[in-house]
């Protein structure tokens, strides 16, 4: 009985740390680092490294365009397949893995928000000229 009170206030104690507070003081890179770590990171590695998923260190080479990048994760894979045909990215490569789309689970600044993150930190992307290339909005005092 006392380890579930343990796993029940470990529990608490994250959906606290990570909900409490202003989320609309928070950087548009924070908020992608939040995604990443909530919902990407279980396929493509804490740091991007791949794993399920493939490794993001490529990512601004697949997808020049942050746009794209934001359909690819809005849409992922299986849609994908259905706007623009069985390959992805600048390469054409063939889609072989499913993806899931996030654009019934992630509003349009999450997914911008997290494509500028991978794009970023991942991808060695300058972050100025990418999140402007993501239509991320940055608040300025």
């Amino acid at each position: 009985m006392r380890s579930l009170y343990i796993v029940v206030g470990v529990l608490a104690f994250a959906m606290v740390a990570g909900c409490g507070g202003d989320s609309s003081n928070d950087t548009p890179l924070k908020q992608g680092r939040e995604v990443y770590g909530n919902i990407c990171s279980a396929c493509h590695g804490s740091t991007g490294q791949g794993g399920i998923g493939p490794s993001l260190s490529a990512v601004t080479e697949t997808f020049p365009s942050c746009d794209d990048h934001i359909e690819w994760v809005t849409l992922g894979s299986e849609e994908w397949k259905l706007v623009h045909g069985d390959t992805y990215g600048a390469n054409d490569a063939p889609i072989e893995d499913v993806m899931p789309g996030q654009g019934g689970t992630l509003t349009a600044a999450q997914i911008a928000a997290v494509a500028a993150y991978e794009r970023v930190f991942y991808g060695n992307a300058d972050e100025a000229i990418t999140l402007d290339a993501c239509g991320v909005e940055t608040s300025s005092g």
